[in-house]
């Protein structure tokens, strides 16, 4: 029997191909509420309110595929205007647009047709919604007769964006295609990159690529650049850190010496486990500082928790501004808001930029005072750009995570991590065990120590 191809599987390649091989040698039990939220996914009852304005919305409601497939497809001739929770079925091909529009047009059911929308949380329109949009397309071509020539996501504002499907179906193929190979047993040649991380087998495409000494072990290396290494014999890192930049530029393709020369650094530094510092970490002498991490349940397009560390000298105190509802993240944001104010002129830290994209968002929801955002975005210290900027660590990602553990930092949580900190919420939600919800608070405060803790480091160890 064929493995089925999903809507997810898309997503699957785009993060990582092997994920697909491995998924489908392996198997795997999902956990739905870990694949929402990967899949930039929101709760049911987010979409609901969403769609609470929509005349004739009829849910599909049948646990079995089958069964919702059936009655999609009666709902579909009926012709009903919108189908929520639909189920689509061709061959192997199976798909499960969060919602189906009827629109104008010709098709076997008559004078309409039904177009596809996704609802997801992410306020860009991303590859791989309109990847799904695509594969949408194709199932409702087989379906109804009739190809859309747009596909559309809704936002959590129910604002609702269309695209041309046509305009990305090369790619899309490309993917299919791919995807289709993997399944028949033909594996895709393995790239290490950060969204390998998403993946259920990570730490298996790690040791994979660790123990052929793959480039893509190389942090932020594009796969194009890798190409351009092997076409002259670099095949591994440990090449690479023999290389001498000034003998092979002129034969590398589409590279800058400056470029070579950095990754041939980053090769070194990993062939010899050491830290290779290229100046002075970019930071100031204050005593004081601020450090701030934010969490968020992107299910629900939820920010329920702004840790502040307070550093003071020796002295450091954390503060966390937590929304234990979602009626409270206007009440949590006031209070960040209002304790910010009180430290006028003390450096900011964070790590990269998720922070800052959300305090515009959330003065944009519920106001600040004047002049608020720009100060903190004058004072904010983007640690991870000062790192990139200076330091070369002996690392494949330079998370957070990756690089404070690596330079001696322990979360007090084994299983602490940002995807986790959601599930552990919802959890809290739905069964109000304190102890989770302590869980978080810790985690938070752990994060914002780490940055800390990797601030110093850079401090002490990058004069």
């Amino acid at each position: 029997m064929r493995k089925q191809i999903t809507e997810k599987s898309f997503y699957r390649y785009l993060k990582c191909p092997s994920w697909i091989a491995h998924e489908a040698k392996a198997g795997h039990v999902e956990d739905a509420l870990r694949s929402r939220i990967q899949a930039d996914g929101m709760l049911p009852e987010h979409h609901k309110k969403l769609l609470t304005n929509r005349k004739n919305v009829v849910e599909v409601t049948e646990p079995d595929l089958d069964d919702a497939f059936v009655k999609t497809l009666e709902l579909m001739k009926s012709g009903v205007d919108s189908i929520y929770g639909g189920a689509l079925i061709h061959g192997h091909w199976v798909g499960r647009p969060d919602l189906l529009e009827r629109v104008q047009g010709k098709s076997a059911f008559g004078d309409y047709y039904y177009v596809a929308c996704d609802i997801k949380r992410s306020r860009h329109l991303k590859d791989e919604y309109r990847m799904q949009g695509c594969f949408y397309a194709e199932l409702l071509k087989e379906i109804q007769k009739s190809k859309p020539r747009q596909g559309y996501v809704m936002h959590p504002d129910g604002s609702v964006e269309a695209y041309v499907i046509e305009e990305f179906e090369t790619r899309f193929q490309l993917t299919l295609d791919g995807i289709e190979r993997i399944l028949e047993g033909i594996d895709e040649p393995h790239f290490l990159t950060s969204d390998c991380k998403q993946s259920p087998w990570f730490h298996e495409c790690k040791r994979q690529t660790v123990e052929c000494d793959d480039l893509s072990r190389l942090n932020r290396v594009w796969r194009s650049e890798a190409e351009a290494l092997r076409t002259v014999g670099i095949q591994t890192v440990t090449d690479l850190s023999k290389a001498n930049a000034d003998l092979i530029t002129a034969r590398v393709s589409g590279m800058t010496r400056e470029r070579l020369s950095f990754l041939i650094e980053q090769a070194r530094a990993l062939v010899a486990g050491k830290v290779i510092t290229m100046g002075r970490v970019d930071l100031p002498d204050d005593k004081d500082a601020l450090v701030i991490d934010v969490e968020a349940d992107p299910l629900r397009d939820l920010h329920y928790l702004f840790g502040v560390l307070d550093v003071h000298g020796e002295q450091k105190t954390f503060h966390p501004f937590l929304a234990d509802s979602p009626e409270k993240e206007r009440e949590a944001w006031e209070s960040f808001v209002s304790f910010m104010g009180g430290f006028p002129g003390v450096p900011i830290y964070h790590y990269g930029w998720y922070e800052i994209d959300v305090f515009r968002l959330m003065t944009e929801r519920y106001g600040a005072p004047e002049g608020f955002l720009e100060d903190i975005e004058s004072r904010s210290i983007d640690l991870l750009v000062r790192l990139r900027e200076s330091v070369i660590f002996p690392l494949s990602f330079y998370s957070l995570k990756d690089i404070a553990q690596y330079l001696g930092f322990r979360w007090r949580h084994e299983d602490a991590s940002g995807l986790n900190s959601v599930l552990w919420f919802e959890e809290w939600l739905r069964a109000g065990d304190r102890e989770v919800l302590d869980d978080i608070l810790r985690y938070n405060e752990d994060d914002v120590l780490a940055t800390w803790h990797v601030a110093q480091w850079a401090k002490k160890h990058t004069l």
